[in-house]
């Protein structure tokens, strides 16, 4: 499949919000184990990570299928010369 500047700008988007959302769990965590009653707190701001993960993952695999799509359509033209 072939990239492009914005395939790498979503994948590093994609990357980005996936490590943000692991810090906040590992975060949590720690804070759970310390006794921190504030950890609950971070429920919120876990969502909303996991929220973008699941966009970034999206937007990517969007962009993506363009690629998939005019590869197929290439294919298609190429074959009709």
């Amino acid at each position: 499949m072939e990239s492009c500047c914005e395939c790498l700008w979503l994948e590093q988007r994609l990357r980005s919000a996936n490590n943000y959302y692991i810090r906040l769990i590992l975060q949590q965590d720690r804070m759970i184990r310390d006794g921190d009653a504030e950890a609950s707190a971070f429920e919120d701001a876990m969502q909303e990570a996991q929220s973008g993960r699941a966009s970034a993952a999206r937007d990517l695999l969007a962009h993506r299928g363009t690629h998939q799509a005019l590869s197929l359509l290439r294919t298609r033209t190429a074959g009709q010369l």
